[in-house]
């Protein structure tokens, strides 16, 4: 049965349960709340800890980045930022509820938020490049720390996660590439941290960082970290760890274990397809969360999170929704409780069935319309509009050959993507009016924006 004819469907409950366990397999279970990208309303943002107790989850992630209510750097802020009072309201409903919340601040790369500002431009490893710090400069562990202070007066997390990733321009300054041939990627990675890590161990929190940019290195540097941080590992394919010619291979886990290196694993319910989904790829993210599984139990892992990517950076368009992803996340958390899935012909179903019996299926009559408009606006993108716009750019008087046209037909084509824009248009309508409550208005026009613009600009550009 589709969404779509479960739309005016009664409201049952699931005719088997879900969790089948009576102990979880992973002990610490985690979703990731990227707010950077259509953040919930501060009503949602409560609501949402009531499903994740239902998923039996016990640790939430938050990267609040310009949702963060900014007192000392308050241009860090974006237009509907929380109110302290929101955030203190939402920390403690967690503890209330047995749920961990472990915030994220970034530390080296995805620091486009910060570094996008005129005040920290000389902290910058590129000049032109605002998305990492320069490990070099000792004033870019200290911005780090004030940073993690100011969410530490609105949190009293066990772990703190201070991100670490994708910095691959670490070393190309003058200052970084001198260090790096004296000392080495690693030692200067760990020289930038090391005050971080000394500041929040002082203050009885351990850190988490990813550990992709640690893939590489050697075992000393390795067991100097893990003295004093946690590492989680990542990776967002159906085989997550493979033994050869993959993202994340398996004898990266082992060199980890090997240096006493605590380890978490990082899996994904949401925003690892593709920035312009406005679902996401469920059975990959499904095999995803849990083939993880596995290595958790392997590797002894402390717990394992589910990220939900709001945006792939700061400077790129949303991803799919959460409204629209909790089927997902839902099969997420079976996966981390239950080591096993749903079959798969089943799974959709049984996603469904779950969030019809939560709150009396409030939650899936919200979720049942956000995904029914995420689709309606996923099927418009890639239907006519896409095909008419293809055939234009083939055209070719606009490639090189200015006589060989058919007005009659390209004015039809012009017309026809004219009617799907109107189209899309009220598509996105519906999208804002399905997530209303949610999310604020002004997220939602921007996010359908995005996926209106890109047809636009390439309709302008052939006319």
């Amino acid at each position: 049965m589709t969404s779509k004819n479960r739309q005016t469907s009664k409201v049952q409950r699931p005719t088997s349960p879900l969790f089948t366990r009576k102990q979880p397999v992973v002990p610490l279970r985690g979703v990731h709340l990227d707010l950077k990208g259509l953040p919930p309303t501060p009503r949602r943002l409560l609501e949402l800890l009531d499903l994740f107790v239902a998923l039996r989850l016990n640790i939430v992630l938050v990267e609040w980045e310009d949702t963060f209510p900014w007192r000392r750097y308050p241009e860090l802020k974006g237009p509907t930022a929380y109110k302290r009072t929101e955030i203190q309201a939402f920390t403690r409903r967690a503890a209330r509820l047995g749920i961990r919340v472990i915030p994220l601040i970034q530390c080296l790369g995805h620091m486009e938020n910060v570094l996008a500002k005129p005040r920290f431009k000389s902290l910058r490893e590129n000049a032109n490049d605002p998305s990492e710090l320069c490990p070099s400069k000792p004033q870019s562990a200290q911005l780090v720390i004030s940073l993690i202070d100011e969410v530490l007066t609105l949190h009293r997390p066990e772990w703190f996660h201070i991100g670490g990733d994708e910095a691959w321009h670490m070393g190309s300054c003058p200052l970084c590439r001198k260090a790096v041939k004296s000392m080495g990627k690693d030692q200067l990675y760990l020289k930038h941290v090391a005050p971080i890590l000394e500041h929040l161990n002082k203050k009885g929190i351990r850190p988490i960082l990813w550990d992709d940019m640690m893939r590489k290195w050697s075992a000393p540097a390795l067991k100097k970290l893990g003295r004093q941080a946690d590492l989680m590992a990542w990776s967002y394919n159906a085989e997550p760890v493979v033994k050869a010619n993959g993202f994340l291979h398996e004898k990266e886990l082992a060199r980890y274990r090997r240096s006493a290196l605590p380890l978490w694993a990082g899996s994904c319910f949401r925003g690892a397809g593709n920035p312009y989904f406005d679902l996401p790829k469920l059975e990959v993210l499904a095999k995803n969360n849990l083939n993880w599984v596995n290595f958790v139990r392997k590797y002894n892992m402390r717990g394992m999170i589910s990220t939900g990517w709001g945006r792939y950076n700061t400077f790129m368009s949303p991803c799919e929704g959460l409204e629209a992803s909790l089927h997902s996340l839902v099969l997420a958390a079976v996966a981390m409780w239950d080591n096993r899935l749903p079959r798969e012909k089943d799974r959709t179903e049984a996603a469904f069935d779950f969030l019809q019996g939560h709150k009396q299926g409030k939650e899936w009559r919200r979720f049942n319309r956000c995904h029914q408009a995420a689709s309606q606006l996923a099927d418009w993108q890639q239907g006519p509009i896409s095909y008419l716009l293809s055939q234009q750019e083939r055209a070719a008087h606009l490639n090189g050959e200015p006589k060989r046209i058919n007005p009659a037909l390209f004015k039809k084509q012009d017309r026809e993507i004219q009617d799907e824009l109107k189209k899309g248009k009220k598509i996105g309508a519906d999208f804002i009016r399905a997530h209303k409550g949610l999310v604020a208005d002004h997220w939602l026009e921007l996010y359908v924006k995005s996926r209106l613009m890109r047809f636009e600009r390439a309709q302008q550009a052939l006319r």
